[in-house]
């Protein structure tokens, strides 16, 4: 019982030990990868859906290597132009609020957009009209690849009463990618097109005696792929705001007068905290105290503060742990900058050139 209290005592103790660690949050703009500050007005037009075809076959696969087990004929639901139909409205509609949930970019609205692209198709020029509705670019994504498999395997098991019991299992699986174009509406070329992709997979437990029974469907399964992506086309596509995470230098050496100032922190009063660290810093040289100072100064939203504090304190004193930090603010500075440069237009486009760059909306 002692050894157990003892261990008890020791897991209490660490609980402790970490949650008095203060970690101050740094806010800061991530620049988007593609540089789109010329193309702010934009249209978003709905997504094309795969142009090719799959056939499953007419009965679910089954894959299972013990003949002792009874199998089943199982017709498969899987209706590849349905499940195909609805990944377009899917990826349109995903597409569509990483522009319109922005407050970076003005987005027309996707019917518009769409009635101005249809008219590509009888020779009219798109570009023409959303120039002068003040369309920067148009966004036109695309599936490009659209795989879906299906299948049942089986393995034995035991009841409680010690009899064996086969337990039947269905598969499904969709590889699918998309490619995001943007099209300069002023020059009738490519901008950027990059492709995303997503697998998902799931099995589940089901009785063949009532097949379509099933909480799951393939479309469930296609819905949870083409999510996956949307993380990956708003870090291309929208400057963002995150937060970085730093957390103070413990105490050591050990300084009784700036106890107050983690306490403080603790409780959100940092002008207070700041003050002492400070207070501690410059009359002390206390290396806590001047690392803990540029944290507050960075978490406050000065950054240039805080490094010109780092630097100080590098001067005189080599610590890993205050170079990381001084490596990491920096960073974090030249990402503000560049997010404000996106914000503010004042950097250059980097046009491919594309001879019909309406031509994929016909395949």
């Amino acid at each position: 019982m002692k050894k157990r209290n003892l261990i008890i005592l020791l897991v209490l103790t660490l609980f402790v030990m970490a949650s008095c660690s203060t970690s101050l949050g740094i806010r800061y703009q991530q620049p988007s990868n593609i540089n789109m500050s010329n193309y702010r007005n934009v249209a978003v037009a709905s997504a094309a859906k795969y142009n090719g075809t799959q056939r499953l076959p007419m009965f679910l696969r089954f894959d299972i290597s013990d003949p002792t087990i009874q199998l089943y004929t199982i017709f498969s639901t899987f209706d590849f132009n349905n499940v195909n139909d609805r990944a377009a409205v899917e990826v349109s509609n995903m597409v569509s609020k990483v522009f319109t949930q922005s407050s970076y970019y003005s987005v027309m609205p996707r019917s518009k957009t769409d009635t101005y692209l249809d008219l590509y198709r009888i020779g009219k020029d798109p570009s023409k009209m959303l120039r002068e509705d003040g369309i920067d670019a148009v966004i036109i994504p695309k599936i490009t690849r659209f795989y879906n498999d299906e299948y049942v395997d089986a393995s034995y098991s035991t009841d409680s009463n010690g009899n064996k019991v086969a337990k039947y299992y269905i598969h499904r699986s969709v590889d699918i990618a998309i490619t995001v174009t943007v099209l300069d509406t002023a020059t009738d070329r490519i901008v950027a097109s990059k492709e995303y992709s997503a697998y998902e997979y799931d099995v589940e437990l089901f009785d063949p005696k009532f097949p379509y029974i099933f909480s799951v469907t393939q479309s469930d399964i296609v819905s949870l792929a083409i999510s996956d992506m949307v993380s990956s086309i708003v870090a291309d596509f929208v400057p963002t705001t995150k937060t970085a995470y730093i957390d103070f230098m413990s105490n050591k050496p050990k300084n009784e007068s700036v106890k107050p100032a983690y306490k403080a922190a603790e409780n959100g009063d940092y002008s207070y905290a700041l003050n002492l660290f400070l207070s501690a810093w410059n009359t002390e040289k206390h290396l806590p105290s001047g690392y803990n100072a540029a944290v507050i100064k960075a978490c406050n939203g000065d950054i240039d503060g805080a490094l010109d504090l780092l630097n100080e304190v590098r001067s005189m004193v080599n610590n890993n742990d205050v170079n990381r930090l001084y490596v990491k603010l920096l960073d974090l500075k030249k990402r503000n900058e560049a997010a404000a440069e996106q914000y503010s237009g004042n950097t250059n486009n980097v046009t491919n050139t594309s001879t019909s760059p309406y031509e994929f909306l016909l395949n």
